[in-house]
């Protein structure tokens, strides 16, 4: 059983992550003996393999970062070869436990007789018997289910976060391929020190990814309420709902206009830094990297793109702060409104 569900946790961390990366970084680590693959899982080092997985996770990664140049047609090509990709999931998760059960026994070789014993390889030929297609179901439905609440999770967070639709794509790819090579790293180390390590880790995923999945859906309806007043504010007191648009967009504009000179001026001071940055500062230190074109690319990219989504956040923060010293009807609370300095009486 221990080593059962330990393959099927290593087969179901394909669903959060990049499943060509991590099925490459599993080919290459065979591919210099740093682990060990049973005999039927042995094509998986193969030069064939590698270069196949090399080339659809290259297919799959360049339309994301491609979308950057072209909005509109490359997030098309992108969402076909995410659709598509999505299909090979439950694929991807069942060599990766099959592959998993393999080195872990390598790893604790007490564990061998266990792949006697169960017949999860047959012992002549290269195919696979009971408990591996167990083993290989288990892998592809708990990496179709992972899959799946990441699916549901991005727009999710798009809409709640404000990510524009050609700077989604680039992002979660970049997550994505980051998860994919810590992912495999922790599934190798904890093989070696205690495979039930590997149902821990998969448990921790799934709860993060569901967890996020419900917040981010609890943002967007969140935002629908308050998207809904901000127009409901405009159509009924434009000064009031206008302000708050012109926070969102130029933090400290918006408490500029109603004369909130101590939040707005500094909230307008941090915006114009932020928007240097963007324009000016990040695009100048990858400049400094010429002569490292992938450094150069990753930290525009990076840099920019992390920028662009914390200013967003900052501010739907301070518009949200903004359009709640207005009441129901659109007039400022009286608690909100700057006071006039008293008048010297005699």
């Amino acid at each position: 059983m221990e080593l059962i569900l330990s393959a099927i946790a290593s087969g179901g961390l394909i669903g959060a992550s990049d499943q060509y990366l991590c099925l490459l970084l599993i080919a290459i680590g065979a591919k210099t003996n740093l682990i060990e693959m049973a005999p039927q899982m042995q094509f998986m080092e193969s030069w064939w393999f590698i270069a196949i997985m090399a080339l659809f996770w290259l297919i799959t990664l360049a339309p994301a970062y491609a979308s950057l140049l072209s909005p509109g047609v490359m997030n098309v090509v992108n969402t076909v070869t995410k659709f598509l990709s999505g299909f090979v999931v439950p694929v991807s998760g069942a060599l990766v436990a099959l592959a998993a059960a393999g080195f872990i026994v390598e790893m604790h070789p007490e564990l061998g007789g266990i792949l006697e014993t169960l017949r999860i390889f047959h012992p002549e030929g290269h195919g696979v018997g009971g408990a591996g297609w167990i083993i290989a179901g288990g892998g592809a439905a708990a990496a179709s289910v992972l899959g799946g609440a990441k699916f549901l999770a991005k727009p999710a967070l798009n809409t709640a976060t404000g990510t524009a639709g050609h700077l989604s794509a680039p992002i979660h790819a970049t997550i994505e391929n980051v998860a994919s090579v810590v992912l495999m790293g922790l599934l190798y180390v904890l093989s070696q020190v205690n495979p039930w390590l590997l149902v821990v880790l998969l448990v921790v995923v799934a709860l993060i990814l569901l967890g996020l999945m419900g917040y981010a859906i609890y943002l967007m309806w969140k935002l629908s309420k308050g998207v809904g007043r901000v127009f409901r504010l405009i159509e009924t007191r434009p000064k009031a709902g206008l302000a708050i648009v012109a926070e969102f967009l130029a933090w400290g504009s918006g408490w500029l206009i109603w004369k909130h000179w101590n939040r707005g001026a500094p909230r307008l001071a941090v915006w114009l830094v932020w928007l240097a940055s963007v324009i000016f500062f990040i695009p100048a230190i990858s400049g400094l990297l010429v002569g490292l074109p992938f450094l150069a690319s990753a930290v525009l990219l990076v840099g920019e793109s992390m920028t662009i989504v914390i200013g967003l956040s900052i501010g739907a923060r301070s518009a949200r702060s903004l359009m709640q010293t207005f009441d129901d009807a659109g007039q400022p609370i009286a608690a909100a409104v700057p006071q006039a300095a008293p008048s010297p009486t005699g």
